[in-house]
């Protein structure tokens, strides 16, 4: 901050002039809280209000509506209300499982759609056979895809990388 940025910043903090300012920092070696307080001390600064607190009523004209006054607070939170939030989750949790579907595909026509907690279950089940299958069927043209309201492009994208590679080791394996 240079010298006339300060000298503004005591004019408007301590109200004086511009020259009781500039003179109360040089007197001050250019430091803005010693030239407040100069200013203070010669009488031309007003020096901070004081407040005081107290948590016993005392009667005062300007608060005398104070001690009528309702207070409000927040809302206790409902017993139960865990309840509600754990139903919620469980809610959109199920939603997000059943409204997704795994869509295999063979040469561009549906072969199954499953929903996503059915194939959880299946892959808890007996995920070695699972993954083996999909594994195999991905070198007989079959295809992967999620599909329904979430979007799950990432995952898609994973899915297709996998036929991709599926695809590339089939033609090597033709090739050779």
């Amino acid at each position: 901050m240079d010298n006339f940025e300060k000298v503004e910043k005591l004019v408007e903090k301590a109200g004086v002039t511009y020259e009781e300012a500039a003179k109360a920092l040089q007197e001050a070696g250019g430091d803005l809280l010693d030239a407040m307080i100069l200013l203070e001390r010669a009488g031309k600064a007003q020096g901070p209000e004081h407040s005081t607190w107290s948590t016993q009523y005392e009667y005062q004209t300007g608060y005398s509506s104070v001690r009528d006054a309702v207070i409000e607070s927040s809302p206790e939170p409902k017993k139960g209300a865990w309840k509600e939030k754990t139903k919620d989750v469980l809610t959109r949790i199920w939603n997000a499982l059943s409204k997704n579907y795994l869509l295999v595909q063979r040469k561009g026509e549906e072969f199954v759609k499953l929903p996503i907690w059915l194939l959880l279950i299946l892959l808890m089940a007996s995920w070695g056979l699972i993954l083996g299958l999909v594994i195999v069927s991905l070198f007989f043209s079959f295809t992967y895809r999620f599909v329904g309201e979430n979007e799950l492009g990432g995952a898609n994208e994973m899915l297709d990388k996998a036929s991709g590679a599926a695809e590339k080791v089939k033609e090597e394996f033709r090739n050779s």
